[in-house]
């Protein structure tokens, strides 16, 4: 009897929680700005004790690590982005839980989540479309009359499903994927870290609207339709203080050993920097490209760091953070661990700037040390053809410098 006991108060605790059923599922977050719904994907595994479960946004279907049972619940890992979602797992085609979001290993807050099993929509008790939105938008965002900042929008609709994103001056909203009932344009976006919900109503070839982010982010998004809707000019948004044409710095890993500019491994070589955040799902599509262009250039005489701004100015909490960031995507180039993410941190590091406008923020170093671009934020996979352009762009001035003398 005692050994019985035993085996039962030690056995695995997932064996006492069901298994969700594999196929597509959708689930809302409850928001500030309401029910953001998100559809994912559960797949077995050959570990009775793990899931895969991909998270789908649009074309993009995604995980950071294997879904695990811990005692009851069912833990969504999303590390990358020191968050989770915990389910229970009521049946085996219902789950409720919450999302929760962590700071330094702490819950900063957490948001209730429920889930069905068979469904792939994204909004629902639609009515049939009266508008079609595809095309570019040339947007307003803005919470006052003096906070305003623009946006361009692209989107695709077949039927009332709609897919496309916001490119913004600080990075691209990703994969936003909804629908359009009525007159009514619906879209959401999760990942872990973004939560991004839009209502709007669309008349001729306008549209205004709602759109919250996070815990407590609110915009009025007002926006028209524009076949010539461009941003800014994103390579002149940051710039080098008057007096100054290159950049330099010392800085550690995350095993401490210290890289600058002035280092033998980087004397005549075209030099990229990111500065970015193991927090920032835009730094996160710019490191994508990033380790495999690093690859197949390194050996032509192309040299990348990437500057991480961390939330913790701990290097014991913020390091394990920059390796995991570097193993899941496969660096190979350095991550050097920069400090916190607010100006004075960024003043300090990086004296010469005149100012920070968003995360990632690239710079291109000539063979010489001089610098000699600087591009704000990132357009990723989802903006589509933005993300090619960007890629043919940087390429192009890449090949450029390693042909100069």
């Amino acid at each position: 009897m005692k050994k019985i006991l035993f085996a039962l108060l030690f056995a695995p605790l997932f064996s006492f929680a069901q298994t969700p059923v594999s196929g597509t599922w959708r689930a809302e977050i409850s928001t500030h700005g309401g029910a953001l719904p998100f559809n994912f994907e559960v797949n077995s595994t050959s570990n009775a004790s793990e899931l895969d479960i991909k998270l789908v946004n649009g074309a993009e279907k995604f995980s950071l690590g294997n879904s695990f049972f811990r005692a009851d619940s069912l833990v969504l890992p999303l590390d990358l982005y020191d968050s989770e979602v915990v389910f229970a797992v009521t049946k085996s085609t219902e789950m409720k839980g919450y999302y929760v979001k962590k700071r330094n290993g702490k819950t900063a807050f957490r948001l209730p989540i429920s889930a069905l099993a068979g469904s792939s929509d994204r909004f629902q008790n639609l009515q049939p479309a009266t508008v079609n939105i595809s095309g570019k938008w040339m947007a307003d965002f803005f919470s006052d009359a003096t906070n305003h900042s623009p946006g361009v929008g692209v989107f695709e609709q077949k039927g009332s499903a709609v897919t496309g994103t916001f490119l913004r001056t600080s990075g691209d909203y990703r994969f936003l994927q909804g629908n359009v009932s009525g007159d009514s344009l619906l879209l959401s976006y999760f990942d872990g870290s973004g939560l991004y919900l839009l209502k709007a109503k669309v008349s001729g070839s306008s549209l205004q609207g709602r759109f919250t982010s996070g815990l407590s982010g609110v915009r009025t998004v007002e926006a028209k339709l524009d076949p010539n809707a461009a941003l800014p000019d994103l390579k002149k948004l940051t710039f080098l203080k008057p007096g100054f044409d290159r950049i330099d710095f010392q800085l550690p890993t995350t095993k401490g050993e210290q890289i600058s500019l002035k280092d033998e491994r980087f004397k005549n070589k075209v030099v990229v920097i990111e500065l970015m955040g193991s927090w920032c799902p835009n730094c996160l599509d710019e490191s994508r490209y990033l380790a495999p262009f690093y690859k197949k250039y390194q050996s032509k005489g192309v040299e990348v760091l990437g500057l991480a701004f961390e939330y913790s100015p701990d290097i014991k909490i913020s390091g394990p953070k920059m390796d995991n960031f570097q193993k899941k995507i496969g660096i190979t180039y350095p991550l050097l661990f920069a400090g916190t993410p607010d100006e004075k941190t960024i003043a300090q590091v990086l004296p010469m700037l005149s100012q920070m406008n968003g995360y990632p923020t690239t710079f291109i170093i000539d063979k010489k040390g001089i610098v000699r671009e600087i591009h704000t934020g990132f357009s990723g996979p989802g903006t589509g053809k933005y993300y090619a352009d960007w890629i043919a762009d940087f390429e192009h001035t890449i090949q450029s410098l390693l042909a100069e003398k």
